[in-house]
């Protein structure tokens, strides 16, 4: 159960860092958050938060634990106005694939183009 510790304070930065240099790239102010989990280990997990058109906002927020399964880590995705679609619904997943850890959007591997699409869909009114 360690590997999915490691790969969420891994995957979690990553993927932080580029939801804040795509949304930095539309004009958005954007900035990484940070939490440190002390059960069952020490850990550094990351989150973002994003300020879309319109006065709105959008936050990336990790799970505090991994799902039940031992090998998925969620990433909840929410809007301030509480607005909810298909494209973020089921948030972003930190799960086993072929053996390593990947950052997957409706079971499909998270590209930049897909993230970038993500963004778009997230900041629509």
């Amino acid at each position: 159960m360690r590997d999915i510790f490691e790969a969420a304070e891994k995957q979690s930065a990553t993927l932080a860092m580029f939801v804040e240099q795509l949304a930095r790239s539309r004009g958005w102010g954007a900035r990484t958050l940070s939490g440190m989990i002390v059960e069952p280990r020490l850990m550094m997990i990351y989150g973002s938060s994003v300020l879309l058109p319109y006065g709105r906002a959008a936050s990336f927020i990790p799970a505090k634990m991994p799902r039940v399964d031992g090998d998925t880590w969620m990433i909840d995705i929410r809007r301030s106005d509480g607005v909810s679609r298909p494209e973020w619904n089921g948030g972003v997943a930190i799960k086993r694939v072929n053996g390593s850890y990947a950052l997957l959007l409706n079971n499909e591997p998270l590209s930049q183009a897909v993230l970038a699409h993500l963004l778009e869909a997230i900041g629509t009114p």
